[in-house]
């Protein structure tokens, strides 16, 4: 049998480890992992979790007792080193920015192969966190923009999911690899006979710049022409203050009462209400982190249910679902227009119907991540052959 092939085929231990996301997370989890796991590698994954082992899907799942609040959280990497040098691993892969310096530790300590997947636009996502003071926000911006690949550059490999992102850190010198979140297909098959119901749907994290005070506003603005419509809400707040402050404005406009928020909903449940909804929505606001390139789960996912969507005409909005003619885009920060919108769509079911299928089509011949997956096992190929 040829080198290559050999290289392809041999099994690695490999040790996924992740103190921000929980034990089935979309991507660290049902891509990344299950991927892993379904190629022939021994995969475990470290995580916080209420439970102290499971096994699923093929993965080893060790949960570790989550810390205090957010210091615990920040103040723990000598409990994350000797958690993952317990594993033995030939290939240790971290998700979060707050774990790259266990991850140099690792390459320093272990002389293994490791890698960092970054999910996001650090230097701008840290301007959202609404928990940070404000006056600290930009300061931390600049530190994490310098920080984040001064160490990454040390590591085996840096996983990024947009090219800008992937550029910024090949420019500082890491060595990059793409792997973009798209959707597992199979979990997004329709059922038999998909019923619509009078419900659009936002599906993901809410926080204010990601329009958890537009939906509030957007439902005031329906509910007089459709009354019967419902709003779900499928994902946390990313604070509980902005809940709290989000609840009492829908109260404070009346709507409260045809908005349903379900802050957790198994992956695999995730298609289910999909299926049910009429419209899928993006409403972000001009905030820097989102006005980057960002390929939102969300997305991807109304697409491959065959959703409208109505989104606001951000550039990787822009980006993913112009070229599919699966949806409108409106003036980000217009009520008006997201609204003009929904109703375009909820009162010519012809079109909207049109539009799914355009999606759906389109999703299933570009946003694959049965195709995806290729590049995340060339990496570790690689990695591999170099063992």
């Amino acid at each position: 049998m040829p080198a290559g092939r050999v290289k392809e085929a041999a099994a690695l231990r490999v040790c996924i480890f992740t103190s921000v996301h929980r034990p089935y997370d979309v991507r660290v989890f049902h891509r990344q992992a299950r991927s892993l796991a379904e190629a022939g590698h021994a995969v475990t994954l470290l995580v916080h979790a209420p439970f102290t082992r499971e096994r699923r899907e093929g993965v080893e799942i060790i949960g570790l007792k989550p810390p205090a609040g957010r210091l615990g959280r920040l103040f723990s990497s000598w409990r994350w080193l000797r958690a993952c040098l317990r594993e033995t691993a030939e290939v240790y892969h971290f998700h979060d920015l707050e774990l790259l310096p266990v991850g140099l530790l690792l390459k320093l300590w272990s002389r293994r192969a490791v890698i960092y997947d970054c999910h996001e636009n650090y230097p701008e996502a840290i301007l959202e966190r609404a928990w940070l003071p404000g006056w600290l926000k930009p300061l931390l911006s600049r530190l994490v923009a310098w920080f984040e690949p001064a160490l990454a550059r040390h590591l085996d490999a840096v996983i990024c999911v947009v090219p800008d992102q992937e550029e910024r850190l090949r420019r500082r010198g890491c060595r990059t690899v793409m792997v973009r979140n798209f959707p597992r297909l199979e979990i997004f098959q329709p059922p038999e006979q998909p019923v619509r119901h009078e419900e659009i749907i936002y599906l993901g994290g809410l926080s204010i710049p990601r329009g958890a005070r537009m939906l509030v506003e957007i439902m005031a603005g329906l509910k007089q022409s459709h009354p019967r419509v419902r709003l779900i809400c499928l994902g946390p707040f990313n604070e509980a203050h902005v809940r709290e402050e989000v609840r009492q404005y829908a109260r404070e406009q009346s709507v409260h009462d045809i908005i349903t928020y379900i802050s957790l909903v198994p992956h695999e449940e995730v298609a289910e209400h999909l299926y049910r909804a009429r419209v899928g929505l993006v409403p972000w606001q001009p905030h820097p982190q989102l006005l980057k390139l960002c390929y939102p789960n969300k997305v991807f996912e109304y697409m491959a249910c065959g959703l409208p969507i109505v989104a606001s005409d951000l550039p990787g909005l822009r980006e993913l679902i112009a070229p599919a003619g699966c949806g409108y885009l409106v003036e980000a920060d217009e009520v008006t227009a997201h609204v003009a919108a929904i109703r375009r769509l909820l009162d010519d079911p012809g079109a909207a119907e049109a539009m799914g299928r355009a999606g759906m089509t389109y999703a299933r011949r570009h946003y694959s991540w049965e195709e995806e997956r290729k590049s995340l096992l060339q990496l570790y190929s690689r990695l591999g052959a170099q063992r």
